[in-house]
């Protein structure tokens, strides 16, 4: 924060005028309350007044939710009668409320709190009209980016981007959509026209994005200028007030819900930018209706504003209440009587807005305890990690979007959540649009402790900012994007939202100084609001569904089913259990043991065999695992279908997209016969949940879930548990296999163990212990429990590591499962197998050993890191330069050596010293963390444990569990079976001994005698 940033307070000059007080409630009472400044209540207490006047009380509602230590933002403030008055108050601003969901909360019937939860419990509809207003949205893009614009090529284009909607849609007309389709494009090429003979085209950005702390809330415009003269938003809905000629009660033709949320990104630019209502004209634009009836210039009404932030404090009071008294305190007031606060009645209402309320409050009203108790326990759950992800666990971690602004730039540097000072190098057209999409930026020399935290694949935001000045998210337009390509030099970013103009990412300002571009991870409510969705799937689905996953009815077996044909001696009984199982069946994979490449190949090519045709369904957390299951299904010869976006695909594997279908089958019945006949699926499990419409045109014989220990229960159950969205009659998917290894490295959970523990005897009763659990592991203790062998198989043979690498992950976490190699060819070698003579007693190890532990000095003090170790870091690189001499020209960066470490700071370290040592390869060998490592493998592996204090142990060994007896230490074992030919581990034996896993693991390497000093 810089002094003269003077959107902050000085306090020690005048406390309280000032445009913007960042504080914490102290105590209140009814007639004010009492605030401390600063970030962290750590500055001067004020007296605030309920008042947005003198003698006003517009901010008496906050009497019922303030508490102390709530952090409130007060703006636009002044003294009167010793206490402060505050034009706006905005409670725990940190806590972004997307824009447009806020104002999808103001009904015909109210808006109350509550709104905001049922909204996200509602299923996804896939209607003609949302299909119609999509078309619209891209019109505008099509219409502003191209000098050309063709109906028929935007048809054809929204065609191709929507092809599952498109066809899942039972009311969808291709006669009734051509002709609305070509009204709304004579609308807004008419409104378009007309504005841009005002305002400059050229400067005109689509779908910009905002992030505004000041007021708490964040969203996306359809259309302004870069110069933020105009604002538009975009309905191509139905307006009664247009058709019927008459204004509304405020004297204007909008709904209530359009204008409220172009009100609040009007806000946004007055806070953001400083600007008032002189300085730009906001516009409602109903694209149904033509010019003049369908652009709406609004007026800019700060009670009307004020209301609006009052509500979006509500529900962020309703949604803390939520995560601390649990979803059990609400689910009782979500009724109609309850959300209906106008006491609206009559045909309208009775006819079409109850019914609407009724699809998701008459299920809960009716749930039995069991799965009342169930739904109210994972919707806190999942509320609770929401509201971490939003505001963080730990201040100054990198894992929240309140880091945007409250970490300083220098610490998010640090975590790597940022990159900074990055130059424009290019922005590329797209040939078929006439648009700019694809940005190249250079980056620039960070200094050697820079390590950037980001994938391809990952949502971004981009933005400029002056060379004088610090950049701030909180300030700029944002432009979001998704990672492209990601090298030490240059990153690529793929836009959401194409630029007409590619000067308006401009290389300099308005006042000819030069603008430098940053980066920086882009916030979504999309996945936690799908989950709850999805819950609310599983409450209302068949009864025997639930039972099933509930585990008050056990699962059932065909003993008549027999394999089609054999798949060796190994795989034939296990692949006959899962074949017989007509509910779930659990396959556990240890390390190695061909998970998907061969045991999920096998089980679909037997499913594809069966009589009837069946369809199969394939899927999995996170894109990597997809699109191994693409590569294996290409190997196999099996056709599918991958749904997804281009750029969270693997390259490879974009022609079998679905989007990509189109080009070869234009119309709409041959899409839908092409859609009917393909019977293998692929796509990630949020694709999924955020496209329930799938579950309408397509039902599935069985579902495959890979690396189903990592999803979470709430994350998995109510996919299972999909049925057609116009009937719970029958399961969309008949039965399901998991596949997994509950050992390794679970989903990321940001609550505690304690925070996230079940305590409800009912659900304790039917095995459910912690939220953080995957349903797999629930499920797999469920049937050891019932000493059920059915429905359980285990891979046993894996072809990964050395048996002499094995046998330590093998005695320490796999006992029960006895591992035993396939054997593969590098299994049955003698020697590591480097091509080059040793030169040194180091290397004459290295040639003949197969795990090596080299103790290493105890690092951090003197001002440096506990998280690096400068001695592991040179001991690293002086292995991997004699890896690389002594493979000689079988040397590979992508095969041959990988380095795990626990900390990021430690990989910038040991870059640094393999810069020195072997500059050449040094940037292209992986060193990542271990739960980046998970699923990959190298033939040799290398770990640095970088533990320099006693206090590290915890957070080294904090993914453990017990088994039968044994500490099954989660991270230790994806550590250890990582390596097919070498495994080399570094650490400071003093401190790693007072781990019992770990001292096991010393001592009995030392009985090897593989334990081996060595001084650099």
């Amino acid at each position: 924060m810089t002094k003269s940033d003077n959107r902050y307070v000085n306090t020690e000059t005048h406390p309280a005028d000032s445009r913007y007080i960042r504080c914490r409630v102290r105590s209140h009472d009814s007639a004010s309350f009492t605030v401390v400044t600063g970030n962290d209540g750590d500055g001067r207490e004020l007296r605030v007044s309920y008042g947005a006047a003198p003698g006003g009380d517009e901010y008496g509602y906050l009497r019922g939710i303030l508490r102390r230590g709530m952090r409130l933002n007060l703006l636009d403030t002044r003294m009167a009668d010793n206490k402060v008055v505050a034009g706006e108050i905005v409670v725990e601003p940190d806590f972004l409320v997307d824009i447009s969901s806020l104002a999808a909360c103001f009904e015909d019937f109210g808006h109350h709190p509550l709104l905001y939860t049922l909204n996200r419990l509602k299923k996804r509809p896939n209607t003609y009209h949302i299909i119609l207003g999509n078309f619209a949205g891209m019109v505008l893009d099509d219409v502003i980016n191209s000098p050309h614009f063709s109906l028929n090529d935007t048809i054809r284009k929204n065609f191709r981007e929507k092809a599952i909607e498109y066809a899942s849609c039972g009311e969808f007309s291709p006669e009734t959509f051509k002709k609305d389709a070509t009204a709304q494009a004579r609308n807004i090429r008419q409104t378009t026209s007309a504005l841009f003979g005002i305002y400059d085209r050229s400067k005109v950005l689509l779908e910009p994005s905002f992030v505004c702390e000041m007021l708490g809330v964040q969203g996306r415009v359809d259309m302004m200028t870069s110069d933020r003269r105009m604002l538009v938003e975009q309905k191509s809905g139905r307006n009664r007030y247009i058709e019927l000629c008459r204004q509304n009660g405020s004297g204007g033709k909008y709904l209530e819900k359009h204008y409220v949320q172009l009100l609040l990104y009007y806000g946004v630019l007055k806070y953001n930018f400083g600007l008032d209502g002189q300085d730009i004209e906001v516009m409602l634009l109903y694209s149904k209706y033509p010019m003049p009836e369908g652009l709406i210039r609004t007026r800019h009404l700060e009670a009307e504003l004020r209301e609006a932030i009052a509500f979006r404090n509500l529900v962020v009071a309703q949604e803390h209440a939520m995560t601390s008294d649990g979803f059990a305190s609400a689910i009782d007031r979500l009724t109609p009587e309850t959300l209906n606060v106008n006491g609206m009645s009559g045909f309208f209402y009775d006819r079409y807005l109850l019914p609407q309320l009724q699809e998701v409050t008459s299920p809960l009203a009716s749930l039995p305890p069991l799965e009342r108790a169930y739904l109210c326990r994972m919707m806190t759950f999942v509320l609770k990690e929401q509201q971490l992800a939003k505001t963080g666990c730990l201040a100054g971690a990198g894992c929240s979007v309140a880091d945007m602004w409250r970490m300083s730039v220098e610490e998010k540097l640090d975590a790597g959540s940022m990159y900074v000072g990055l130059e424009l190098a290019g922005l590329a057209i797209n040939e078929a649009t006439g648009s700019y999409d694809m940005l190249t930026l250079d980056v620039p020399d960070c200094g050697d402790d820079f390590s950037p935290n980001f994938r391809s694949g990952d949502m971004v935001y981009v933005y400029a900012y002056a060379e004088d000045e610090k950049p701030d998210v909180r300030r700029s337009i944002l432009f979001k994007g998704v990672m492209v390509s990601i090298e030490a030099e240059r990153v690529r970013v793929f836009l959401s939202n194409a630029l007409q103009n590619p000067d308006v990412m401009a290389r300099r300002d308005s006042r000819g100084r030069r603008l430098l571009y940053a980066i920086e991870h882009a916030g979504s409510d999309v996945g936690g609001a799908a989950v709850m969705r999805t819950l609310f799937d599983f409450v209302t689905s068949l009864p025997e569904r639930r039972a099933l996953l509930l585990g008050a009815r056990s699962p059932r077996r065909d003993t008549s089913v027999r394999l089609t044909k054999s798949y060796g001696g190994y795989f034939d009984p296990l692949l006959l259990r899962a074949m017989q199982a007509r509910d779930y069946f659990l396959l556990v994979g240890p390390p190695g043991t061909g998970k998907t490449s061969t045991a999920m190949r096998y089980i679909v090519e037997e499913e594809l065999a069966a009589d009837g045709e069946p369809s199969v369904l394939l899927t999995a957390y996170t894109n990597r695992a997809v699109d191994e299951i693409c590569s294996m299904l290409c190997d196999a010869g099996i056709s599918f279908l991958r749904l997804g976006s281009e750029y969270s695909c693997d390259g490879r594997f974009r022609p079998f997209l679905v989007g990509n279908m189109v080009e070869q089958t234009p119309r709409l019945d041959k899409l839908k016969d092409r859609l009917m006949a393909a019977r293998v699926y692929v796509g990630t499990v949020t694709t999924l949940m955020s496209r329930p419409y799938i579950f309408s045109l397509k039902r599935f014989a069985l579902a495959v879930v890979d690396e189903a220990g990592q999803i979470t229960e709430p994350g998995l159950v109510g996919l299972l548990s999909a049925h057609s969205p116009e009937s719970a009659d029958e399961p969309a998917i008949s039965r399901f296999i998991l596949i997994g290894d509950y050992k390794q490295l679970p989903a990321v959970v940001q609550q505690s163990v304690e925070e996230s523990a079940v305590n409800e005897p009912c659900l304790n009763g039917v095995g459910i212990r912690n939220c953080r659990d995957s349903l797999f592991e629930r499920l797999v203790r469920t049937e050891r429990e019932a000493r059920r062998e059915d429905f359980i198989g285990v891979l046993r043979r894996q072809g990964r590591m050395h048996p002499a690498i094995a046998a330590y992950a093998g005695a320490m976490f796999y006992a029960d499962e006895r591992l035993e190699p396939v054997p593969c060819p590098h299994q049955t070698e003698a020697l590591p197998g480097y091509s080059v003579p040793p030169a040194d007693r180091l290397d004459e190890v290295l040639s003949r050993e197969r795990v090596i532990f080299i103790p290493s000095e105890k690092g951090g003090g003197g001002g440096r890191s506990d998280k690096v170790n400068a001695c592991e870091a040179r001991i690293v690189a002086d292995l991997v330069a004699r890896i690389r001499r002594m493979a000689g020209n079988g040397f590979s960066c992508e095969k041959t050596i990988g380095v795990i470490v626990p900390y990021r700071n430690q990989i910038t370290m040991i870059r640094r010293e393999m810069e020195r040592r072997c500059p050449g390869d040094a940037p292209d060998i992986c060193i990542d963390t271990v739960e980046r490592f998970q699923g990959s493998q190298r033939d040799v592996i290398i770990c640095s444990l970088t533990v320099n204090s006693d206090a590290q142990l915890g957070f080294l060994t904090a993914n453990s569990f017990e088994e039968n007896g044994r500490v099954i230490d989660r991270k230790l074992n994806v550590t250890l079976t990582r390596a097919r030919r070498q495994m080399i581990l570094t650490g400071n034996p003093e401190i790693l001994s007072g781990s019992d896993v770990y001292a096991g693991l010393m001592e009995r390497i030392r009985r090897d005698g593989k334990y081996m000093k060595w001084t650099l």
